[in-house]
């Protein structure tokens, strides 16, 4: 005898009107489509950047009623914005020349 279990999910969609810089929202569309290849993922990054920074809220109040001290907390966007910027080459083309390298060094006849 077989027997199907089935799961519901039920999602709760909200939609809102929000009023946004066009310049900006043309970016965010440009990067939404640039990582996708479609704008059919845009409500999802919305839902992201939403969720990230109600987390961070979340974080913040949970500190505060430990008794930490949270003054000079930065935001993940405030350390992606501040993130130095690399100025060699990328570990991945240094791992692919020592692979390189070591290949050269082990064919017989050189």
């Amino acid at each position: 005898m077989e027997v199907w279990k089935y799961t519901c999910m039920v999602v709760n969609l909200k939609k809102v009107s929000l009023y946004i810089d066009e310049e900006r929202w043309a970016k965010f569309k440009e990067e939404v489509f640039r990582k996708y290849g479609t704008l059919r993922k845009l409500s999802d990054e919305v839902e992201v950047l939403l969720d990230s920074f109600l987390v961070e809220d979340a974080l913040t109040r949970a500190f505060k009623d430990l008794g930490f001290d949270v003054k000079g907390t930065i935001s993940s966007q405030e350390v992606e914005k501040n993130r130095p910027v690399s100025r060699g080459p990328s570990s991945e083309e240094l791992i692919k020349e020592m692979r390189r390298k070591r290949i050269a060094e082990n064919l017989p006849g050189q």
